[in-house]
């Protein structure tokens, strides 16, 4: 569903040859020609704000006013992007208890607050509460203005000055990076990206006369960082240096982080987690120093996420993925155990979908926290994952390929189901040792008759037996021995042969 963005009354007062257009007229003006003209048309809404901070957006060839217009307007406002200095969607959610229990969605959230949260005087933004910055800035109570028209003062002039608009808060939102400089031929001279924010992108260039470039960025919290080197012409090599002493410099005691070196014009890249810290990257021309042309590509994935919240109920996503943009994240949390589906289709290439679950809720998909489930079927085939979820943390990452590809991502969840676990059954030392053991459905302590779960196994070819023995004697003489080839389950052994009065002074293997 899109959503209004367009205050014809605001773009009529602050342009005033508009003064005299009704609304039809404005409007006509606004798209025809005032948004890529770079007229402002609402307090709420700043493009070059979304242009900078969604950069996969310009990956993706939306670099025009208008089409940045368009893709708010009909997508990034569902989907929670930044868009403003004085809204923030999911922070005016987490703020406003009351809006949360009316299941308001990201669109409804921007309507109300323009409708009725702004004269209320609700906080909008980590760095926008329109009555702190009143409170704080004596002149505007002098003054006599509103919330509204303290709400214009800060974007049009408290930024600007620098005045604090939350309690401890930041004065705004990260501005746009500079435009890229040349990158150096060494650490000295290293082009110095700041502080790592979403995706940085450099074209350059590497060869006989220029071997070496490099770059530096800072990482003021951890963060899950993927490298993305491509558009080779020829063999190129990128290389990744902490700098632990942080003195600017690659001293002789810095050793190479990690590095990716692979042979012709084959793409480079690599993922992993960054503490806080500064961070070097060299990318490196062959041996023979022949001429290539590069993209770079930083990524900091962790701040790129779409944070959902809270899922109850269904949301719905469409985005790109591919070579220009390889990974979308997305996080939500469920707070009680429910029935979890996701289904990514609409698919022009192939694409897949994991799903991690933040085991430690630190925020980042840690290199000990394994696959929890995922689709990957291949070619355009739609990918599907349904499973029933504990509360907890979550990300999504649907991943791409060479081939950039537009898709649909549905997720939803519905409470009050009994998690599956990914926890094993700890078999005695008599269990069975020679089967592969999957997940299980609701495992506990077994200590009556009542107890249950199931297990499914795979054999090696010698399945009957081997239960027979890992049982012992009491069960096993319960049990029908059958001969099963490697990869058939127990499914049809055990309906035909239910175990009946176990003896659970046994090593419990299998119910």
């Amino acid at each position: 569903m899109a959503v209004n963005l367009a205050d014809l009354n605001f773009y009529r007062a602050v342009n005033p040859d508009l003064a005299g257009l009704n609304d039809p007229e404005a409007f006509s003006h606004l798209i025809n020609a005032g948004v890529n003209e770079g007229r402002v048309f609402s307090p709420y809404i700043d493009l070059n704000l979304y242009r900078a901070i969604n950069t996969d957006l310009a990956a993706a060839g939306l670099t025009s006013n208008r089409q940045l217009y368009d893709h708010l307007q009909n997508a990034g406002v569902a989907e929670g992007r930044s868009f403003s200095s004085v809204f923030d969607a999911n922070f005016y959610r987490a703020a406003n208890p009351d809006l949360a229990a009316a299941g308001l969605n990201n669109e409804q959230l921007l309507d109300h607050f323009r409708a009725s949260g702004i004269n209320e005087g609700r906080a909008s933004a980590p760095s926008f509460s329109v009555s702190f910055y009143i409170a704080a800035n004596p002149d505007l109570q002098a003054a006599g203005f509103n919330f509204q028209q303290a709400l214009q003062h800060y974007v049009f002039a408290g930024i600007r000055e620098g005045r604090m608009a939350a309690p401890g808060g930041p004065v705004a939102p990260p501005q746009p990076p500079p435009p890229p400089a040349d990158p150096g031929n060494t650490p000295g001279t290293a082009l110095n990206v700041g502080t790592l924010i979403g995706t940085r992108a450099f074209d350059e260039f590497v060869g006989f006369d220029d071997r070496e470039d490099y770059y530096r960025f800072d990482v003021s919290s951890p963060m899950n960082f993927n490298l993305y080197l491509d558009g080779l012409t020829a063999d190129a090599d990128v290389l990744f240096y902490e700098d632990t002493n942080r003195n600017g410099v690659i001293d002789s005691g810095e050793n190479i982080f990690t590095n990716s070196r692979r042979g012709g014009i084959n793409s480079e890249s690599f993922s992993r987690i960054l503490a806080v810290g500064s961070y070097f990257v060299l990318v490196q021309a062959d041996s023979e120093g022949r001429n290539t042309n590069y993209t770079l590509r930083l990524v900091n994935q962790t701040s790129e996420a779409v944070d959902i919240g809270l899922l109850n109920g269904t949301r719905s996503f469409s985005d790109l993925v591919g070579r220009t943009d390889p990974r979308d994240y997305y996080r939500f949390n469920l707070t009680s155990p429910s029935s979890f589906n996701l289904t990514l289709d609409g698919l022009t290439a192939d694409a897949d979908v994991i799903l991690y679950e933040d085991t430690n809720n630190n925020g980042l998909i840690d290199s000990g926290e394994d696959i929890f489930t995922n689709s990957r079927r291949s070619g355009t085939n739609s990918e599907s994952i349904s499973r029933n979820l504990p509360s907890g943390n979550y990300f999504i990452v649907v991943t791409g390929d060479e081939a950039n590809t537009n898709y649909n991502l549905q997720i939803s969840a519905t409470p009050g189901v009994s998690p599956q676990s990914t926890n094993p059954i700890n078999l005695s030392d008599s269990a069975i040792s020679e089967f592969t053991a999957d997940p299980l459905i609701n495992p506990r302590s077994f200590n009556t008759a009542n107890d249950s779960a199931i297990q499914t196994f795979t054999a090696d070819g010698n399945a009957g037996s081997d239960l027979t023995g890992g049982l012992g004697n009491a069960t096993a003489n319960l049990l029908l021995k059958e001969s099963f080839t490697g990869g058939n389950d127990f499914a049809n052994l055990l309906a035909a042969n239910p175990v009946e009065n176990p003896d659970f002074s046994q090593g419990l293997a299998l119910i």
